[in-house]
């Protein structure tokens, strides 16, 4: 019988030792864990980036599922490392925010800060704690340990601030929150923003360039068309078909986006 499902996410990048060091550390204590690499590939630092990729995969997840994420700026100071439950699946990360597009809509059913030194590596580094206080942690509950025995329970998890849409009369103003391997641009724009009418009614505007309307997919447009659509997530992405919009457009993360109902189109 497996000892379950470990998913990893790091800004460890896929050269070097650090993400087989994790996952040795699993193996020797839970050698059945089934592991999926969610990416390594974060921006070095970038807690709200690796917390947008964490929350993307939640919901194809099952019960009982362990999230392993180590985006740790702080890593060898003061800040806690904590197992939080979040709808039947166990998050072992840095309370520096990481967790908080995770519980943006979902409430932990439990929190414990992870302090127990019989839980963790005999020699602790200082710059390593993914490797030497996360994965014996994450291992301990995927043999189904008690998360009591990790530390004691917590009340409350640092939360970033996040960046909402701003309503702007007949449109939204958002943001860039994730440019993926593609360069598509994804947004906090979402189908909540607009609304249960046609896409078709919506125009974009971004860097000082207009797209007319949200397309279906990237098949409707030819290739090195500037588009607009709503992504598998939900999401509005921007991308030039069968090229890269953040490379062409030298925008990433933060770049304004409007959204505005077609002038013609308004009663």
């Amino acid at each position: 019988m497996s000892d379950g499902i470990l998913t990893l996410t790091t800004d460890f990048g896929a050269d070097g030792p650090y993400v087989a060091a994790m996952k040795g550390i699993v193996l020797g204590l839970a050698p059945r864990t089934r592991f999926v690499d969610v990416s390594h590939a974060i921006e070095p630092q970038n807690i709200s980036e690796g917390g947008f990729v964490l929350a993307s995969i939640v919901p194809y997840f099952p019960s009982g599922t362990v999230h392993l994420a180590v985006v740790d700026p702080g890593v060898g100071t003061d800040r806690r490392i904590v197992a939080a439950e979040v709808d039947g699946q166990w998050f072992v990360l840095p309370d520096n925010g990481l967790i908080g597009p995770v519980v943006k809509d979902r409430r932990p059913s439990g929190i414990w800060a992870i302090t127990n030194p019989s839980l963790r590596r005999s020699v602790v580094s200082s710059t390593f704690h993914g490797r030497d206080i996360m994965a014996p942690a994450a291992a301990h509950l995927l043999k189904g340990g008690d998360p009591g025995e990790l530390g004691p329970p917590v009340d409350r998890l640092v939360l970033p601030t996040v960046s909402e849409p701003i309503e702007e009369g007949a449109g939204w103003l958002g943001e860039v929150v994730f440019r993926d391997s593609f360069g598509n641009l994804i947004t906090n724009l979402s189908t909540e923003h607009l609304g249960p009418s046609s896409t078709s009614l919506w125009e974009v505007e971004l860097l000082g360039r207009t797209i007319e309307r949200i397309s279906r997919t990237y098949g409707e447009s030819p290739a090195g068309s500037l588009v607009a659509l709503v992504g598998s997530s939900g999401r509005l992405e921007i991308a030039i078909v069968n090229d890269s919009a953040g490379r062409w457009l030298a925008a990433g993360r933060g770049t304004s986006v409007r959204i505005r109902r077609r002038q013609e189109n308004v009663s």
